[in-house]
């Protein structure tokens, strides 16, 4: 069910992307425009995602929930009726909020079930599923908007977000959850915020990376005379090489349970392949190791807060942590495409993202360092809570 939830997000993503030509011819709009419209999906998490973890510890998760997946519903129908930029502009950024709470909500329900438990595989398949829903709307949504129009592209969206909406009705929340909230209000000391905080960095330094990748490896490609159609193959194989080293990767490292470890190994790795790509050094082996090395990664990050903040805590936690994801997400794009004009070269910003895979080990090693008192913390409540129950 948080996979069709997750996919759903994906998937209505992508509806700007699969119809940018019509929405072009028909609301007079140009490409700035365009990518005005798909930041306003991922650029409400800045502000929505702490203030979701705050009501995280009010209200429960199924609640939250089926409101972000609603106002996934209201956003695709909104922007069906669009007829210029400001309207679909409203509706695109109700769908980001929607989609902000659904990936908090589905990320913390995931870390209760499955603590102590298969938690880094959990993530690894939970991971996938946005990447997958994403995948899924290329064709789709391209043969829809050939026979209907780009609008039925956007009602195909609310159509997936709804289906996903009444899957979500069946959700019940672990118990745990349940004996936690009825033991008091969240506290989230600066020995818990802190390492959270390192945590969610981490997490966005990673995904930023790989949005870099992904945008600017066909123009590196280009640059040295590689056909685009060849050069989008490439990128296209690293991707799905991303997406099946997930899943596999988590299972390798729930079973090896070092998460801290795969986060020190495979960052490394991933950024020699980037360095190796971006220098031209045997550029298409690279590009291919970097999308299976990405791939542990997910898991293992997502796994990190799990291990600090107590069953209360988590509401909070994760709104600090998607928060920092967040804002690099929204910060780093612009910043890269700086680079890129000073350089006048897209290996600019290949190599910003080879530091940013590289910065992930001191920072986990710092979140080691600064989480050994929080995860005494959470034991202890965790105990305290068991014995209550």
């Amino acid at each position: 069910m948080l996979f069709a939830a997750r996919a759903a997000t994906g998937f209505q993503f992508q509806s700007v992307g699969s119809s940018t030509h019509l929405l072009m011819r028909d609301l007079a709009i140009d490409y700035s425009e365009i990518g005005m419209l798909i930041g306003a999906y991922l650029l409400p998490g800045v502000a929505v995602a702490f203030p979701t973890g705050l009501l995280g510890a009010r209200l429960t998760d199924k609640m939250l929930g089926i409101a972000g997946l609603a106002l996934m519903v209201l956003s695709g129908l909104g922007l069906a009726a669009s007829n210029g930029l400001v309207a679909a502009l409203l509706a695109r950024t109700i769908g980001g909020v929607g989609a902000t709470i659904v990936a908090l909500v589905a990320t913390k329900l995931v870390t209760d079930w499955f603590d102590r438990r298969e938690i880094t595989l959990a993530m690894s398949l939970l991971q996938m599923s946005w990447p997958f829903g994403a995948m899924l709307a290329l064709p789709i949504q391209a043969h829809v908007a050939q026979l209907w129009g780009w609008p039925a592209v956007m009602i195909s969206g609310a159509v997936c977000a709804g289906a996903a909406l009444c899957c979500f009705t069946l959700v019940s929340e672990p118990q745990q959850r349940s004996e936690a909230a009825a033991t008091g209000r969240a506290c989230l000391p600066v020995s818990v915020w802190l390492p959270v905080t390192v945590a969610g960095v981490i997490w966005g330094a990673m995904n930023l990376a790989c949005i870099l990748f992904f945008s600017y490896a066909p123009l590196a490609m280009a640059a040295r005379g590689i056909a685009p159609t060849t050069a989008a193959s490439l990128t296209s194989l690293s991707i799905w090489l991303t997406i099946v080293a997930i899943p596999c990767g988590g299972y390798v490292v729930q079973r090896l349970g070092a998460p801290v470890g795969a986060i020190c190994v495979c960052g490394p790795i991933a950024a020699l392949a980037l360095l190796s790509f971006a220098l031209d050094v045997y550029p298409t082996t690279a590009c291919l190791i970097f999308g299976i090395a990405v791939g542990p990664l997910s898991g293992a990050i997502l796994s990190l807060p799990a291990a600090i903040l107590a069953p209360l805590q988590r509401p909070v936690g994760f709104g600090i942590f998607y928060t920092c994801f967040y804002v690099l997400m929204a910060v780093g794009p612009s910043v890269a495409g700086r680079l890129q004009d000073a350089w006048n070269s897209p290996i600019a910003a290949l190599i910003a993202a080879a530091i940013l895979l590289v910065a992930g080990l001191p920072l986990s090693l710092s979140f080691v360092a600064l989480s050994q008192p929080s995860r005494v913390v959470a034991s202890n409540e965790e105990r305290r809570l068991r014995a209550t129950s």
